[in-house]
C-alpha cells in the first residue's frame, strides 16, 4: 500500500507542473498518449490499403494485379516527391499561436479521415481501370494528408519537451500506449468481422464498408487532445518566432545535418523491410485458410513491438543511441534469417519469427526520433534555425524513393512466380497463392529483401556522435539563447543580460525547491493519515478485546459476547462509510467549483481576445492560460506554506 501510495501522491504533485529538471506534466503525457492512440489508430487503417499485391482490399477484393500496384506506386510517390518541398515550406513557416504542428492535427486529419472512408466505396463491378483511377485520386488525397497529420504528431513528439531523457521517456510510454489503437484494430476489426461475415471476411467488402468509418471516426476524434491538450516547446529566441524559412535556405541547411541523413537513409530501407509484415495476410487467407484469424494473429505478432518499446530507454541508456540503435537494426537480420530457414516448417514458425522481427522493430522509432531530436538541437545550436517541417518531409521523400524501389522488386518477385493479371479481364487471381510451389518461393524472395535491407538500415548509425554530456551543454546554450531573445533583453550588454540569466535562474531554482517542499508535505500527510490508520485499527482491536475480556468476565454467553463485538464492528463500519462519504463530497463540490472556474475562465478570456480582435485557437491558448495560473498558485501556496514552517 506505501509503494501505492507513493505513486498516487507523485501522480498528484506532478499532474499539473513537471517534476524539476523536467518540463512535462503527467496531465499533458496523459493528453498525448491518448491523442496518440486515436492518431495511430487511424494510420493503421492504411495497413489494410497499401499499393501491394499483399492488400486484400486492393487485391482480392478490388482485383488489381501486380502491374497496377506498380502504376499506382510510381504515379502516387512522384506526386509525394513533388508536394514534399511545398510541405516543408508549409510547415517550418506556420507560426500559430498554438505552435507549428498542432494545427495539422485537425487541418491533414480530416481529409485523411475522408480518404480512408471513400477507399471502402469504390463499386465493385467498375472496369479496371476506373478502380485505379479512384483508388489513384483517393490514395494520394491520404498519401498527401496522412504523413501531414502524422507529421504533426512526431513534431509534437520532438518539441514536447527539450529535455532528451524526458522525451526517450515519454516517447517510450506513448508508443506503448499509442500502439494499444493499432493493436486493437488488427484484433477488433478481423475478429468482429468474422462474427458476423465468416471466415472469408477480409475479402468481403462489407467489412471495410462498416468498419472503416468506426475506427476511423473515433481515431481522429482522440487524435484532437494532441492538439488541444499539448505543447510544443522549442528552445528558439522570442524574436525567431516569427521567422519565415526560404525553401532554398531550408535545402541548404538540412543538406548539412548530419543526423537527418544518418535517420534518412536507415528508413529509405523501410518499405523493403516492410515486405515480411504485409505477408501475414496472404498467409492466413491462402496458407491457413481463414482470414478472419488475421485478426488474433496479428496481435499476437504485434505484441512483439510492446517489449522492445518498453525497453527502448533502459537499451538507449545502457548503449547509448548509437548502439543501441545500430542493435535493434541487426535483430531485424537476425529474425528475417530465423523466418527464411523455419517458414516452410509451419504457420507456427512463421508467427514466431514474425514475432522477432517485430520486436526488433518496435524501439527504432524511438531511437530513431531521439537522434533526429538531438540532431535538430545540435543544428540549431550550431547554426541557429529549426528544421523539424524539412527534416520531416525531406525525409518522407527519401523513404518515399525506398518505397517506389521495394514495391517495383515485390512486384517483378510476385509476377516472376505467377502472379499475374488475366489476359481478358485484367484482374488477378489471388486464389493461386494457396498453391505452395506459387506461395513458398514468393516467402522466400520478400525475406532474403528483407533481411539485406536490415543489415544496411543499421549501418548509417555508425556514423552517430553526440553524447548525453554534449546534450545538456547544447540545451543549456540554447536555453539561454532564449533568455537572451526576451524582449527586455534587447540591447542591453552582455554582462548585464548574464545577471539577468543568473536572477532567472535562481527564480527558478526557488519554484523547484517549493515544488519540492509541496511534494515532501504531501508525503507527510499521506504518511501521517496512514499511521493514524494503522492507530485507529489497533485501538478498535484493543476496545475489542477490552469488551470481550469485560463481557466474559461478568458472565455472559459467547452469543451475548459475539453480539455485542459484531455490534461494535457495525458501529465502526458505519462511522467510517459516513467519513468517507463526507470526504467523497467534499472532493465532489471542489472539483466542481474548480471545474466551474476553469469554465467561468475560458469563457471570460475567449471574449477579451475576441474584443481585442485575436482569432485561431481561442479556447485553447485560454485553456493553457488557466493552467498556468493554475501552476503559478500551487508554486505560491507551497511557498507560503514553507514560510510559515520556517
Amino acid at each position: 500500500m506505501g509503494k501505492i501510495s507513493n505513486v498516487w501522491y507523485d501522480v498528484r504533485s506532478y499532474w499539473e507542473k513537471p517534476r524539476k529538471t523536467e518540463y512535462v506534466s503527467y496531465k499533458e503525457v496523459f493528453n498525448f498518449c491518448i491523442g496518440g492512440i486515436g492518431i495511430k489508430t487511424l494510420g493503421s487503417l492504411l495497413s489494410y490499403m497499401t499499393l501491394a499485391s499483399t492488400c486484400l482490399l486492393f487485391g482480392s477484393v478490388y482485383g488489381l494485379s501486380p502491374r497496377h500496384f506498380i502504376i499506382l506506386t510510381v504515379i502516387t510517390n512522384v506526386i509525394s516527391i513533388i508536394k514534399t518541398p511545398f510541405v516543408s515550406m508549409l510547415v517550418d513557416n506556420t507560426h500559430t499561436k498554438i505552435g507549428k504542428f498542432r494545427p495539422y492535427v485537425l487541418w491533414a486529419g480530416i481529409p485523411t479521415v475522408v480518404g480512408i472512408i471513400g477507399m471502402a466505396y469504390i463499386p465493385l463491378d467498375a472496369p479496371p481501370v476506373v478502380k485505379v483511377v479512384v483508388v489513384g485520386i483517393l490514395i494520394n488525397l491520404v498519401t498527401i494528408a496522412q504523413p501531414l497529420y502524422n507529421n504533426a504528431y512526431m513534431g509534437v513528439s520532438q518539441t514536447i519537451t527539450p529535455n532528451s531523457y524526458e522525451r526517450t521517456k515519454i516517447l517510450s510510454v506513448s508508443e506503448f500506449l499509442a500502439n494499444l489503437g493499432p493493436s486493437l484494430v488488427q484484433l477488433l476489426l478481423p475478429s468482429l468481422a468474422g462474427i458476423f461475415l465468416g471466415k472469408d471476411c477480409m475479402t468481403n467488402i462489407l467489412t471495410y464498408r462498416i468498419f472503416f468509418p468506426i475506427f476511423a471516426i473515433a481515431g481522429f476524434l482522440m487524435g484532437l487532445l494532441v492538439m488541444t491538450n499539448t505543447r510544443e516547446r522549442t528552445l528558439i529566441k522570442d524574436c525567431e518566432k516569427e521567422e519565415k524559412l526560404p525553401f532554398f535556405k531550408g535545402i541548404r541547411e538540412i543538406s548539412k545535418s548530419r543526423y537527418f541523413w544518418i535517420v534518412s537513409i536507415s528508413k529509405f530501407f523501410d518499405g523493403f523491410k516492410g515486405g515480411i509484415g504485409v505477408l501475414l495476410a496472404w498467409v492466413c487467407t491462402y496458407q491457413l485458410g481463414n482470414s478472419a484469424a488475421l485478426g488474433i494473429v496479428q496481435t499476437i505478432t504485434s505484441m512483439g513491438f510492446t517489449p522492445g518499446i518498453i525497453l527502448a530507454p533502459l537499451l538507449m541508456k545502457k548503449m547509448g543511441t548509437k548502439n543501441a540503435a545500430f542493435f535493434a537494426h541487426a535483430l531485424n537480420c537476425a529474425a528475417s534469417l530465423l523466418m527464411l530457414f523455419t517458414f516452410r516448417n509451419g504457420f507456427v514458425f512463421f508467427v514466431i519469427a514474425l514475432f522477432c522481427y517485430n520486436f526488433a522493430s518496435g524501439p527504432q522509432y524511438i531511437m530513431q526520433t531521439s537522434i533526429l531530436s538531438d540532431g535538430l538541437d545540435y543544428h540549431q545550436d550550431k547554426y541557429g534555425t529549426r528544421l523539424e517541417g524539412f527534416a520531416q518531409n525531406f525525409m518522407l521523400m527519401i523513404t518515399t524513393i525506398g518505397t517506389i524501389l521495394s514495391t517495383v522488386t515485390f512486384s517483378m518477385i510476385y509476377e516472376n512466380f505467377g502472379l499475374v493479371a488475366d489476359e481478358t479481364t485484367g484482374l488477378t487471381d489471388y486464389n493461386i497463392l494457396t498453391d505452395a510451389a506459387v506461395r513458398e518461393p514468393i516467402i522466400q524472395w520478400v525475406v532474403i529483401v528483407a533481411m539485406i535491407a536490415g543489415g544496411l538500415a543499421a549501418l548509417p548509425y555508425i556514423f552517430c556522435n553526440l553524447k548525453a554530456k554534449d546534450m545538456v551543454e547544447i540545451r543549456e546554450r540554447l536555453e539561454y539563447k532564449k533568455f537572451c531573445g526576451r524582449e527586455e533583453c534587447v540591447g542591453l550588454p552582455e554582462e548585464e543580460i548574464k545577471k539577468m540569466y543568473a536572477a532567472y535562474l535562481e527564480d527558478v531554482e526557488r519554484e523547484h525547491e517549493a515544488e519540492k517542499r509541496k511534494v515532501e508535505a504531501l508525503k507527510r500527510e499521506a504518511e501521517e493519515r496512514q499511521l493514524a490508520a494503522v492507530k485507529e485499527k489497533e485501538d478498535f482491536n484493543k476496545a475489542l478485546f477490552d469488551k470481550q475480556t469485560e463481557l466474559a468476565s461478568s458472565g455472559a454467553s459467547q452469543r451475548e459476547i459475539k453480539a455485542a463485538l459484531k455490534a461494535m464492528k457495525e458501529e465502526r463500519k458505519q462511522r467510517l462509510n459516513k467519513e468517507s462519504a463526507e470526504k467523497r463530497k467534499a472532493f465532489i463540490e471542489e472539483y466542481k467549483a474548480f471545474r466551474k472556474r476553469k469554465k467561468e475562465f475560458i469563457l471570460q478570456d475567449v471574449k477579451e481576445r475576441k474584443e481585442r480582435g485575436e482569432k485561431g485557437f481561442l479556447k485553447i491558448l485560454a485553456k493553457e492560460k488557466f493552467e498556468d495560473m493554475i501552476v503559478a498558485e500551487n508554486i505560491e501556496k507551497a511557498e507560503e506554506t514553507s514560510g510559515s514552517e520556517n
